[in-house]
């Protein structure tokens, strides 16, 4: 049996040594790189939880019926807001009385006007083509029936009450049954 000689020795622990100090140094990639991977998918997540929020001043879909009353509160400010700036902004659309919300018929009219120019001007995901159809379509539209449709009022420069057996009570009316 022959023995190594001592310069094969030392080659060998040196050799050992290299390795040892590469398996540190995988071992300290692999933890480097599982942090930053860990760290980045927190941060993936964070960003998909901002990208599944509201756009800020978006709203979704308002139903007056069943807004609770702090819901409708919030949706009277950002309604009468909006409806502010849109008389300023689009000189025909003055054309909605001052009293709008004083005429329930023009409130879910003007709620749901809003709610279209919510979608062509500041949902995310926007069609490039709905700012375009928010004034051909929906802005005309809703001018046109307060002036001349079903919920046509005329109360010019001075607010005239509609009659209030115009609006039927609710709790009057009696269920339609389905035969």
């Amino acid at each position: 049996m022959t023995t190594p000689d001592d310069s094969t020795q030392r080659q060998l622990l040196k050799q050992a040594e290299a390795i040892a100090q590469l398996r540190r140094a995988v071992e300290a990639l692999e933890t480097d790189t599982t942090n930053a991977l860990t760290d980045l998918m927190v941060r993936v997540e964070e960003a998909e939880d901002v990208a599944s929020q509201p756009v800020a001043g978006s709203v979704s879909s308002w139903c007056w019926r069943y807004a609770g009353a702090s819901a409708a509160e919030s949706l009277w400010v950002e309604l009468g807001d909006w409806v502010g700036w849109i008389r300023h902004r689009y000189p025909l659309a003055r054309r909605i009385p001052e009293c709008w919300a004083d005429h329930p018929e023009v409130v879910e009219e003007l709620t749901a006007l809003w709610l279209a120019w919510q979608a062509a001007y500041v949902e995310r995901d926007a069609p490039l083509t709905g700012a375009a159809e928010w004034h051909d379509r929906w802005l005309p539209g809703v001018l046109h029936r307060l002036e001349h449709g079903p919920f046509a009022v005329d109360c010019g420069t001075c607010h005239k009450a509609r009659p209030d057996t115009l609006y039927a009570d609710a709790a009057a009316c009696p269920t339609a049954s389905l035969s």
